[in-house]
């Protein structure tokens, strides 16, 4: 929920030219009800989402989703947060993208990677920051694990995966083509 738009949004205060892609059922990004809300929107919402223009589309539906694929053919980079498998269902696989934009930037962003046993499960900072130990490490005063209440694990994941991105895209100018950078929350605390 955090880590691939909050990756983008350090990428739109570099520079570049960001989309976001929502769905129009009505509600939107679930993070525009979360925290500290004006104007109906969230803070967090607005802190991961500045400097991004926006889109809605259905990509349930097929226009939606060729028009999606359209605006995908124009990109840089294509991120995507969604838990491993959610893409390819959707026809938005790297494998699928890639057929069309040889040159695209492909970025998975998830809890716990591509595969393995719990790859298809969802996962909040918090989780993580317990199975990689962090809670552990920021013991309070009787020696009981902790927790960094502020979304700590998504923040580094998001900076590791704009750094991938930037030097993705060094790689390409450089002639090496596109690339897919998969990245877990884990494996970025686990570093």
């Amino acid at each position: 929920m955090v880590a691939g738009p909050l990756a983008g949004m350090v990428m739109a205060e570099q520079g570049a030219d960001v989309i976001k892609v929502e769905l129009p059922d009505g509600v939107g990004d679930r993070m525009r009800f979360l925290g500290t809300r004006r104007n109906d929107i969230g803070a967090l919402y607005h802190g991961v989402n500045r400097g991004k223009r926006s889109v809605v589309l259905d990509s349930k539906t097929d226009e939606g989703l060729a028009a999606l694929r359209k605006l995908i053919a124009t990109a840089d980079v294509f991120i995507q947060n969604f838990r491993p498998g959610a893409a390819e269902r959707m026809g938005l696989g790297e494998a699928e993208l890639r057929a069309d934009h040889p040159d695209l930037i492909y970025v998975s962003v998830s809890g716990f990677g591509p595969d393995g046993p719990r790859s298809g499960e969802r996962v909040y900072d918090y989780v993580i920051q317990a199975m990689s130990g962090m809670a552990a490490l920021q013991t309070d005063h009787h020696g009981h694990p902790t927790l960094i209440k502020s979304v700590v694990v998504d923040k580094v994941t998001a900076l590791t995966v704009s750094q991938a991105i930037t030097a993705a895209l060094f790689h390409r100018q450089r002639g090496h083509g596109g690339q897919h950078i998969q990245l877990s929350m884990l494996d970025t605390c686990l570093l």
